[in-house]
Parts: C-alpha cells; structure tokens; sequence
C-alpha cells in the first residue's frame, strides 16, 4: 500500500492542473492545461497519441530566459509558442516532429520567455496568430 500511494504521488507531479481557458488577440480560445512543476515540465505532452486542435499545454516558469524544449517520446507533431512575461508571442516554432531516436534535437526560443504554449502542429495558422500578439490566461 506505501508504495502505491508513493507511485500515485509521483504521478500526480507529472500530471498537469486542471484545464482552464486561453485567448488570443483574434477571439479564439482554446483549453489548456499547465505545467507548472519541474515534473510536469520535464513529462509535458510524452506519451500522448492525440490532442484535441482546440487544446493545448501551458508551460508556466518563475523566471523569464531563453527556453529549449524537445521532443523525446512526444507522439504528436507540436508547434511551441513562445511568450514573453507581458503575455506577448515573441516567437513560434511550427511543424516540430516527434523524436524517434536519440538524441533528439532541440528546439530553443531565441529570446528569454516565461511561457510556452505546445499546439497541434498548424495551429499557429489555423489559430491566425502573429508574433507581437498578446494572450489572456490566469497565470
């Protein structure tokens, strides 16, 4: 019994919170989840055989700088939005495939973001969303 219920908590720190709403500049919202923990940072999307086009996971950090994020055992094509600490895209990037073998490539941001937003890949069109545009969640 001790160990499952260590299990169960281990678990639940690679689990993300609870789903909420985010908005664009262009009117849509999609529901995310966050990551807000190292452990939910580092599971992410892994393992994962779908996601609906109008979801997503929102990665939360204390601090602002340059980000990288990869794709070992993500099953879904991603395109990662990258957003400053006023909520303003400063970055995206599209079509990032899942890593089949090691090592995996990285992906960084080119400047210091405090957010990170993984999307079905061709949301960033789909969604008609620019760089410069702001979004709206509870952080």
């Amino acid at each position: 019994p001790v160990e499952q219920i260590q299990q169960k908590t281990e678990q639940k720190k690679t689990e993300p919170d609870s789903l909420q709403s985010l908005c664009f500049e262009s009117g849509k919202c999609i529901k995310i989840e966050r990551a807000t923990t190292p452990q939910q940072h580092s599971f992410g999307l892994m393992f994962r055989e779908s996601l609906p086009e109008n979801a997503g996971m929102l990665f939360l950090f204390e601090e602002t700088r340059p980000r990288a994020f990869w794709m070992k055992n993500t099953l879904i094509s991603l395109d990662l939005v990258w957003i400053d600490d006023a909520k303003t895209i400063v970055g995206i990037t599209q079509n990032v495939q899942p890593c089949k073998t090691d090592p995996c490539a990285t992906y960084p941001s080119d400047i210091p973001v405090k957010y990170v937003l993984e999307i079905t890949a061709g949301g960033f069109s789909r969604f008609g969303l620019k760089i410069g545009q702001i979004v709206d969640f509870l952080d």
